[in-house]
């Protein structure tokens, strides 16, 4: 998620607590949970994978049943087999 200023600002400059925990304004909301997190978050490298819209199936997907699917699970190992590989290589 990009982590531009505009979104931090949301989560960083208010008047009633430390930090916000939703932006300002309706979109951008995986873009202002990535800012909240990076506040929390003591490692340069990390991710934010915001996953709610792909986390279950109705009937879109024949192959797997109704509910939780763990559909973003199969990416992620990819991703990470994907990582390894390229650091067998250098």
């Amino acid at each position: 998620m990009p982590l531009f200023q505009h979104y931090t600002r949301q989560i960083t400059e208010s008047q009633l607590a430390d930090l916000n925990n939703i932006g300002k304004y309706r979109s951008g909301g995986a873009c202002t949970a990535a800012a909240f997190l990076r506040e929390f978050v003591t490692v340069s490298h990390w991710a934010h994978l915001d996953i709610a819209g792909v986390m279950s199936n109705k009937d879109e997907v024949p192959y797997l049943r109704k509910g939780m699917a763990g559909r973003p699970t199969r990416t992620l190992v990819e991703f990470a087999a994907y990582l390894s590989q390229e650091r067998q290589k250098s």
